[in-house]
C-alpha cells in the first residue's frame, strides 16, 4: 500500500484528498495493523506467544520493521543482505515473543 500511496504526497491537495480516501475506503494503517494484532492475539490465547505481550504494539513493530527492510531492498535490490527471510526472523527473535 505504501508504494501505491507515495504519488499523493507531491501536492498538499493531493495529500488532503489522499487522506481522505483512506479515511472513507478503511484503508488506513489500521486494516494492516487489526489483522496481524487478531492473529498474534489468537496464539497467545494458544499459549505460542508470551503473556505480557502486546499484541497490537507488535504487530505494530513487526510491520515497521518489515517495511523498513521492503524500503532498503527498493533501493538495493531483491537480492541485498539480509534476506527477507532472514530480516523477518530477526525482527521476531528480537522481539521475544515466545511463551
Amino acid at each position: 500500500m505504501q508504494a501505491a500511496a507515495m504519488p499523493a504526497f507531491v501536492s498538499p491537495s493531493l495529500t488532503v484528498r489522499f487522506r481522505q480516501a483512506m479515511r472513507d475506503s478503511e484503508l488506513g494503517p489500521q486494516a494492516e495493523i487489526e489483522p496481524l494484532a487478531a492473529y498474534l492475539a489468537a496464539e497467545q490465547g494458544r499459549g505460542r506467544i508470551g503473556p505480557g505481550v502486546n499484541p497490537e504494539a507488535t504487530a505494530r513493530l513487526l510491520l515497521a520493521g518489515c517495511f523498513q527492510h521492503a524500503y532498503y531492498e527498493t533501493f538495493t535490490g531483491a537480492d541485498s543482505e539480509p534476506s527477507r527471510d532472514e530480516s523477518a526472523g530477526d525482527i521476531v527473535r528480537e522481539l521475544r515473543l515466545e511463551a
